[in-house]
């Protein structure tokens, strides 16, 4: 049985697993991977400080992290819809610039897992560029593919909570549409259908 302090908290951790990662990427080199698990852990600590100084520092950390796993492997869409969402929420007339330039070479990543064999996570990057790109058609069309591919209620959970940041974003200043918050409804309506 471990002693309640001294078991690691959540900020240590992140610490310790940001340098574990620092020292793989310097060892083996630029990896998606590793850059995607790298700005997780950065969007985390802004999502868990956004209303902090802090937060907008972890902010571009993330955009950081996952800008150069996007760079590492253009094949992976991961870090790349990860870097545009998060560009388009830090909203600076340069993160909006580096967003646009990036999202038809994340669309096309996600587009070319179509013709293999996709999966929940395809269609829902998709989705996640029809918003950025305010497309309703295509977001509405792209959110019946994901929602026919879900397989566990984590991922319309996922999905929807990066539109709800993009959204709340938004908001502040007046830029939202409606259409987007009914998509971000449906993704969590099926997850709520999943957990029965």
């Amino acid at each position: 049985h471990r002693d309640l302090h001294s078991f690691p908290t959540r900020r240590s951790s992140d610490l310790e697993a940001i340098k574990i990662l620092e020292e793989v990427l310097t060892r083996i080199g630029p990896s998606s991977e590793t850059y995607g698990l790298l700005g997780r852990i950065y969007k985390d600590k802004w999502e868990d400080s956004i209303d902090r100084p802090e937060g907008a520092g972890s902010l571009r950390q993330a955009i950081a992290a996952y800008a150069s796993g996007f760079e590492a492997d253009w094949r992976d869409a991961y870090p790349g819809i990860n870097a545009v969402t998060l560009l388009d929420i830090e909203g600076s007339p340069e993160s909006v610039a580096k967003k646009d330039r990036l999202v038809p070479v994340v669309r096309f990543a996600a587009e070319r897992r179509l013709a293999g064999k996709p999966d929940y996570w395809d269609y829902a990057t998709l989705v996640e560029i029809a918003v950025l790109e305010r497309n309703e058609a295509e977001a509405k069309k792209r959110l019946e593919d994901a929602l026919a591919n879900v397989r566990e209620s984590w991922e319309p959970e996922t999905t929807a909570r990066n539109l709800r940041l993009i959204r709340e974003a938004r908001e502040k200043h007046q830029t939202a549409p409606e259409w987007a918050k009914e998509i971000e409804e449906m993704l969590l309506q099926k997850a709520a259908s999943l957990r029965g």
